[in-house]
Parts: C-alpha cells; structure tokens; sequence
C-alpha cells in the first residue's frame, strides 16, 4: 500500500440507511447505486481508522458448478490476523489509479481484483448478490463488502501469489469443514446462505 493511495470510500450515512450486521441479499442493488452516486476516492492512511466512511471491497465468490474456489492464506505476507485463514471470496479496495476514466468503478474494480489474485483460464461473468457489514470491531467498522458471485466456465483456476495463497475446487461440505479457520466475512456468508445457489 502505498502512503498516497486514494480509495473508494462512501460516507456511512449516505450508504447505510437500516444498519444490519452481516451478509443481506436484500438491498443490494440500492447499495451499488448508492455508491456509484456517493463514492469518492480518499487517502487510504486517513480512511484506515475513520468509522464516518466506508471503504468499498468488491467480494467475489468463485464458483464452476456448484463448487467453490477456496483460498487459504499461508503465514507469510499481508496482514498477521489473516495468517492460515481460509476464505471463500477474493476482494480487495478499488484504487483510483486502477480505475481512473472507468464508466463503473465497481467494474472496474472488481475485474482488477480478480484478475490480480487469480488465473481464470477460460470465460467468467460477475454478478452482485448481496452486501456485507460488520460494524462490532474496528476493521468492519470502515469497510463494506459488495458481495458478487463469478461464475466460470472452466476448473482451471489457481491463485497467482501462491507464495502467499493457496486455492482450490471444493464442494460445499468441504467449505464448511474449514468454517472454523474462516476469515469473518466467509463466515458470515456461510452463516447466513448456501453460497453454492446464489
């Protein structure tokens, strides 16, 4: 990251008008509006420990038939509370600079993260599905998931930093075998839908 990279961020009380905590279908497309009108690009340093925005993640479930890509961090790199933790979603902030001149930011931004952390060797398609918010400790308090399912048409997929991240194919059952190493997001997908029918 680095010292002068802006963010997308959306004030809080522009985004959310009924506070919920954890992951709602209901809404979604309002949400993704509202931060098409709302957003605005910010120093991330200074958003970091600021609750009055949201930092905007796009979230996205890969999926190819009814299987999910499951990531597991390894305990190099990145972020020490996320060290070993599995995930069922790819996301990360949508920076200015990857987006600048883009007709939809979200888009935008979703396309460069997932082509940032993954090899997709075939056709893929996004779609929203829900939102994700967890306002009870400090990390959730300054950012909100737009969550989306990418569905692909082939089970080549692997993980481009695979000195940090490891990622495969697994059913459901096996997904939710892991639901205790879990990064809070997945968990609260999991916790709340079948992410395999979205």
């Amino acid at each position: 990251m680095g010292s002068d990279e802006e963010i997308l961020v959306v004030p809080r009380r522009m985004l959310i008008h009924k506070p919920f905590r954890g992951f709602t279908r209901a809404g979604v497309e309002d949400y993704l509006l509202r931060v098409r009108e709302y957003g605005v690009f910010r120093p991330r340093a200074s958003m970091e420990e600021d609750p009055s925005f949201k930092q905007i993640i796009p979230y996205l479930i890969v999926r190819h038939r009814g299987r999910l890509f499951l990531v597991q961090r390894s305990t190099e790199g990145g972020e020490t509370r996320l060290h070993g933790k599995y995930s069922i979603g790819v996301g990360g902030h949508i920076n200015r600079g990857d987006v600048e001149g883009a007709l939809d930011v979200i888009a935008a931004g979703l396309k460069r993260e997932l082509e940032e952390e993954l090899l997709i060797r075939g056709t893929w398609q996004a779609r929203p599905v829900g939102a994700l918010n967890d306002d009870s400790n400090p990390v959730g308090q300054v950012h909100f998931g737009l969550v989306h399912v990418v569905e692909v048409d082939s089970p080549e997929i692997s993980v481009r930093e695979s000195d940090t991240l490891a990622g495969r194919l697994a059913s459901l059952q096996d997904v939710r075998a892991v639901r205790g190493h879990m990064e809070t997001w997945s968990r609260l997908i999991l916790d709340a839908v079948d992410p395999t029918t979205l």
